[in-house]
């Protein structure tokens, strides 16, 4: 006896070993993909609840242990007081109650990092119970397994994470698991004692056939993949059927979006809300630059990651914002002023005008500025900021006399940087350039010219019919010569590589225009910023001046303030020249007003359901995650009721015979429990007669009603006089055998 339970515990104890290291394999991915720090908390958290569960504590001291150590480790990490001094516990009980209020609200994005974690403590409070359940009581695994598996080949295949090892691992451990339970489970089912040595000659095959087969798996050389990667294949999903010069990528949803590696493509309306402002004089709302420009879209130098000698600040809920706009001296004039921003959609990033000098969030949140990109993230979500910037006045005088060859000897790294250009840059990109300069004497005239070459020569603005270059194409090269056809994408980056060329430092800017005035009133104009404003532009290095904004897109106008103090002889013409060019620019907007008139005419009978779609698919978008957690949540709350139904079917069949009375009701009843026992592993073979299946469930069950009620059955079923007979006195006899199925 004592042999039987130390074998008993050392396999359980194995069983426990697997069973952890298959949770393990969920939690691995959690530092690569998200914001989670300190993960140790939680994996000792899991072998806790595992070795209690092991050595079997009573369920009220292992509740009293966890609870402990959950609220130990929350105000370690949260509160920094000490534990033992119990301040911490108001405001811990105020925000766990506020949560709870977010969590009704279904305004999850909303919860705190605490909270979360206290979920998540929760959660694996339950993996650890349901692992008991699965590996002690059930002897089953292979279900948890297979979601395991399904878990880190879809992080592999749609995220960073590298789940090739991974697999391996789970596959071990997993099909070592399931070789252990089924060994355990004909134990069980046969009454085989132990025997010396008989479980160390079921598992020493069993390992060896695992291990084996994972190394040769591991070792064998690997076939490409028959299918493209599935990603890509998502994300074009929209595409016409792959035709035409936009093969590969179908149309994108306008709005914000990180990645610009890969420019062009068709792009699709979207008018939902992003955020509103009130602001004393409008302007564009920045939120990063690029740098390097590949020939097929703009991604980040390596040197603005380490640009002023570190990659990031924090601010906390309010400070100064160390961007340099401005040279100082009186090149520059400018006017402080306030914006406010109130975010109507979730939004990562801060967004802010030229010349923004300092900023405060209306929420207790940290605020990271990239100093590189000049791009500022939120550490958590905030209902709104205000920003305090600068507005220029720039001096005509100083940008026409820059010496740009002279300042960028004296600064080779804003050359390397804002100068750079790819190596297979077309040779007639470069000839534009100077052809469209060759009249100008200066390089604000040079990019003045640039700016201006787009409002006609032929360029149409759309966002439709928007070419992808080849892999041998380069993105502007396309568009100068071959299509004149795109939007702000294509216009920003033509300039700003044409003015490089020149030898003018610029940078490529994304964010927003100001969007559509709503109201005026007491000097402060209100907008409503929608996704369709999301938008890109350029800006210019001047020595003396700092940077300057152009804007080269068809339809849209710069807002630039210049003050000519430019003493020559052409300063009347350069007056007349100015009015003359704003006349031309609003009789432009005048006329764009009738067109986009017509264009809202046309489209006024799909609005309606444009409008529905586009509610369903932002809310799909915002709480994608949410979804995909309850679905699966639902699919496998599914999955656990279908396969734990022999528990719980009996008890549904008890409810619903427990009122008959009549014979027919009985064969309903007995043929229910035929099928129960079937479920729980003891169905009728096909060469059994009942009597001598009802003999063989007594046996297995130590009882003689099965006997008695298949002889009730049998007479019933030859006489035919079910209708005439009544069973409650058999009714207990039939309950007790379908309560044992479920045990």
């Amino acid at each position: 006896m004592r042999s039987i339970g130390i074998h008993t515990a050392i396999s359980n104890f194995l069983l426990y070993v697997l069973g952890f290291f298959l949770i393990w394999e969920w939690l691995r991915p959690m530092e690569q993909l998200t914001n989670t720090g300190n993960v140790v908390v939680f994996i000792l958290f899991l072998l806790l609840s595992l070795v209690m569960a092991y050595l079997r504590f009573h369920p009220t001291l292992s509740g009293i242990i966890k609870i402990g150590y959950i609220l130990f480790v929350l105000q370690y990490l949260y509160y920094g007081n000490s534990f033992f001094t119990f301040n911490w516990i108001g405001a811990f009980t105020t925000e766990v109650m506020d949560n709870f209020a977010i969590l009704f609200d279904t305004n999850w994005p909303e919860l705190t990092n605490m909270f979360k974690s206290l979920l998540f403590f929760i959660l694996l409070w339950l993996m650890s119970y349901l692992i008991d359940y699965w590996l002690i009581k059930r002897r089953r695994i292979f279900t948890f397994f297979l979601l395991t598996m399904v878990y880190i080949t879809v992080l592999d295949t749609f995220t960073p994470y590298d789940a090739s090892i991974a697999i391996i691992r789970t596959t071990i451990i997993g099909f070592t698991a399931m070789g252990m339970l089924t060994f355990y489970r004909m134990k069980d089912k046969e009454n085989i004692t132990d025997r010396r040595f008989l479980a160390l000659k079921w598992m020493a095959p069993l390992l060896f056939f695992v291990f084996a087969s994972a190394a040769i798996a591991y070792a064998a050389p690997k076939a490409n993949p028959i299918w493209p990667d599935p990603v890509p294949f998502i994300q074009t999903i929209g595409d016409n059927g792959g035709e035409g010069e936009g093969n590969g990528n179908g149309p994108h949803r306008v709005g914000y979006s990180v990645d610009d590696s890969r420019l062009g493509g068709d792009f699709e309306p979207d008018d939902t809300l992003m955020f509103q402002t009130e602001v004393e004089s409008s302007h564009y709302w920045k939120v990063e630059t690029k740098d390097t420009y590949t020939g097929k879209g703009w991604v980040q130098s390596e040197e603005a990651v380490t640009m002023n000698g570190q990659d990031f600040q924090r601010l906390e809920g309010a400070g100064d914002i160390p961007f340099v706009s401005f040279e100082e001296g009186d090149s520059v004039k400018t006017e402080a002023q306030e914006s406010t921003v109130n975010f109507a959609q979730p939004f990562d990033y801060l967004l802010y005008p030229l010349g923004v000098t300092e900023a405060a969030s209306s929420m207790d949140t940290t605020m990271i500025v990239e100093t590189g990109s000049e791009r500022i993230s939120f550490d958590f979500p905030t209902d709104s900021y205000s920003v305090s910037y600068e507005k220029p006045e720039y001096s005509l005088s100083t940008l026409t006399s820059a010496d740009m060859s002279g300042y960028l000897r004296e600064n080779p790294e804003i050359a390397a940087r804002y100068t750079q250009l790819p190596q297979n840059l077309p040779q007639r990109v470069l000839d534009l350039a100077a052809e469209i300069t060759k009249d100008e004497d200066n390089v604000f005239a040079k990019a003045r010219a640039i700016e201006n070459y787009f409002s006609g020569n032929g360029f149409v603005y759309s966002q439709s019919d928007v070419a992808i270059p080849a892999d041998d194409e380069d993105y502007v090269d396309q568009f100068l010569f071959e299509t004149k056809i795109g939007y702000c994408d294509n216009y920003s980056t033509s300039m700003v590589v044409m003015l490089r060329s020149l030898g003018i430092p610029a940078r490529w800017v994304k964010g927003f225009t100001e969007g559509e005035l709503i109201k005026q009133e007491n000097n402060r104009s209100q907008y409503e910023v929608t996704n369709n404003n999301a938008h890109s532009w350029v800006e210019a290095y001047f020595p003396g001046a700092g940077w300057v904004t152009f804007e080269p897109t068809q339809g849209f106008s710069n807002e630039n303030t210049y003050v000519n103090d430019v003493r020559n002889e052409a300063d009347t013409n350069t007056e007349e020249n100015e009015q003359t060019e704003q006349e031309a620019q609003q009789q432009r907007e005048e006329q764009q007003v009738p067109e986009e008139e017509t264009v809202a005419s046309d489209q006024s009978e799909e609005k309606s359901f444009g409008k529905w779609w586009n509610t369903i698919a932002n809310f799909a978008a915002e709480r994608w995650q949410w979804l995909v957690g309850g679905a699966v949540l639902i699919i496998a709350m599914s999955w656990i009721l279908f396969w734990k139904r022999h528990k719980w079917l009996p008890i549904f069949y008890i409810w619903k015979y427990k009122r008959g009375k009549k014979g027919n009701d009985f064969e309903k009843a007995y043929l229910t429990l035929l099928k129960m026992l079937k479920l729980s592993g003891w169905g009728k073979q096909d060469n059994m007669t009942l009597r001598e299946y009802a003999k063989y469930i007594d046996h297995v069950l130590k009882t003689n009603e099965m006997a008695v009620l298949t002889a009730k059955y049998e007479e019933l079923l030859y006489k035919g006089n079910s209708q005439d007979n009544n069973w409650t006195e058999w009714k207990e006899m039939w309950e007790r055998l379908i309560r044992k199925t479920a045990a």
